[in-house]
């Protein structure tokens, strides 16, 4: 049976969230170490932008500052990300490990396997989406007005954001769990197109394409859901994870 490394870290500032993860990527991609779940929280809490957004263009940097929210970038793509109620993880595992499929899309519904194994043991009835609907009129910037096709989903809802990074040799996806959805801080938070979206109708397209699993009427801690998602991707991969301390 493999060996993995299993971290769960307390709320840490999204700038080291993010250094945290690379760092990860760096010592599996040189052998110092095994392939690596890791769990995390953000304090403060952090609006997180794909690597190829464009701050003035998605954040309120003002409204952030007075929220005390922080404005970090990841690594990977994707749309922004309010990181406030919710359990964050990543795995970070080589790319040519015997389980992982070569295909972008094919390792993301492959690790949301993982995924869907964890909801089950919390008898969370979850599945994959069918992809974005269209002409559905989006909310800008925000990564949860839509789910694709190998993001997990409850009730109809987005509950997972997941991205992904592919460097050295090694895959690092990392994604959001939500636990209540802010709605109302991603209106405060980003930025509005010129013909501004009012707050109600703002809000009405958000809470009709994501929710919370709390939101949904699922009672559980975050203790509950890394236990959860331990045994998830311990079958998926038949490996044993270790705990330790990040170093």
């Amino acid at each position: 049976m493999e060996k993995w490394r299993l971290i769960s870290d307390p709320p840490l500032p999204g700038e080291i969230n993010m250094e945290r993860d690379l760092q990860i990527m760096q010592e599996v991609s040189s052998g110092q170490a095994p392939p690596t779940l890791r769990f995390y929280r953000w304090s403060p809490p952090a609006l997180s932008l794909g690597f190829s957004q464009n701050v003035e263009k998605v954040a309120d940097p003002d409204a952030c500052r007075r929220l005390n929210i922080d404005i970090v970038r990841r690594p990977t793509g994707g749309r922004a990300v309010l990181h406030h109620r919710e359990l964050t993880y990543s795995i970070t595992v080589p790319e040519d490990h015997r389980l992982i499929p070569r295909g972008i899309i094919a390792s993301y519904k492959f690790l949301s396997q993982g995924l869907l194994s964890a909801f089950k043991l919390l008898n969370i009835e979850a599945s994959l989406a069918h992809g974005s609907k269209r002409g559905r009129k989006p909310v800008p910037g925000a990564c949860f007005d839509s789910s694709s096709a190998y993001e997990i989903q409850v009730k109809g809802k987005k509950v997972i954001g997941s991205a992904q990074l592919r460097r050295g040799g090694v895959l690092l996806q990392h994604g959001s769990i939500l636990l209540e959805l802010s709605a109302d801080l991603y209106y405060q938070i980003l930025k509005k197109p010129e013909r501004k979206i009012k707050a109600a109708a703002y809000l009405r397209l958000l809470q009709r394409s994501a929710a919370g699993l709390l939101d949904l009427g699922y009672r559980l801690d975050e203790r509950d859901l890394e236990k959860a998602l331990v045994s998830g991707f311990s079958q998926l991969f038949g490996a044993e994870l270790r705990e330790k301390e990040f170093v």
